[in-house]
């Protein structure tokens, strides 16, 4: 059946398409034209003798066949670029696909050590909030995420966290004064999970306090940021400031006051043996339990 050179440059081509869901899409990322896309899959379909795509005004879909097909393409794509950069000799590449809030404040500022331990790795994060399906997404190799325990094997939990207030020393200082200091938390994104807020927190810790100002941010990143440079009090993971804990840019606001919040979890396909993954796995490990190791308070 592949007895052409063409073969195998078509089953890139289609595996692109089908990944993508779109030819114009797949054209993109392999730089080709859109009609070159569809000659090769056509072509592929033409040996086959089945449809592959689903044609429709301005969108295409995978057949049973095509769905079928995708999932041997990816398996066998992956298979064969491990198997050149094993052989090559050359840095592997390791993606990793995690929130953006865990990439920025946690992952990102520690991947030197990783390197240090793993200098023939290269690793490109992915951060964004979708869930990713390690099985058709072939080119992520671990994804991380937050939450409640998924549903799917391979997940192994990793930390689970807690949520507290955090400020700078001047911050605190305020306080203490008995003067009013603003807090800063994150908009609940994820609408699966049930919000942990800083409301929740001065109920349980202090339900005869004052009313404080509070401000909204979408992205932790922001939150942490007004506190670090003395705008307040933020409200948010213990996890994401413990960088900013162990310097001592934050402190954190009765510690022993926190609110438990959800897990982390790394997933990989089931079965995945391969030897950059289980390097990253021991070290993010590693990293994780000397982080929690640190404390904060």
């Amino acid at each position: 059946m592949f007895d052409r050179p063409g073969s195998l440059n078509s089953i890139r081509v289609f595996e692109s398409a089908a990944r993508r869901g779109s030819f114009k899409e797949a054209a993109e990322e392999l730089h080709i034209t859109p009609t070159a896309v569809s000659h090769q899959i056509r072509n592929l379909e033409a040996q086959l003798n089945v449809a592959l795509f689903e044609r429709r005004t301005r969108a295409v879909f995978l057949t049973e066949a095509g769905t079928r097909l995708a999932d041997a393409a990816r398996l066998s794509l992956q298979t064969l670029a491990d198997a050149v950069e094993e052989i090559s000799g050359r840095p592997g590449t390791l993606t990793i696909n995690t929130t953006s809030a865990f990439a920025t404040l946690w992952l990102v500022p520690r991947l030197p050590s990783f390197y240090r331990c793993c200098p023939d790795l290269w690793v490109v994060v992915q951060s964004d909030e979708r869930l990713v399906d390690l099985k058709r997404e072939r080119q992520v190799d671990i994804a991380i995420r937050y939450g409640r325990p998924p549903g799917e094997g391979g997940a192994e939990p990793l930390l689970q966290e807690n949520f507290g207030l955090y400020g700078s020393a001047d911050s605190l200082a305020r306080l203490q004064k008995g003067e009013s200091v603003p807090l800063f938390e994150t908009r609940w994104q994820n609408r699966r999970l049930p919000p942990v807020t800083a409301a929740q927190w001065l109920e349980r810790f202090a339900p005869h306090g004052e009313k404080v100002e509070h401000y909204h941010y979408d992205q932790e990143l922001q939150v942490i940021q007004a506190a670090l440079v003395g705008q307040g009090l933020a409200f948010a993971s213990e996890l994401l400031v413990e960088s900013a804990v162990r310097r001592g840019w934050l402190r954190p606001y009765r510690g022993a006051c926190q609110l438990p919040g959800f897990g982390y979890y790394l997933l990989t396909v089931d079965g995945d043996r391969r030897p950059k993954v289980a390097r990253f796995r021991t070290w993010l490990k590693e990293q994780l339990s000397a982080a929690a190791g640190d404390g904060g308070d």
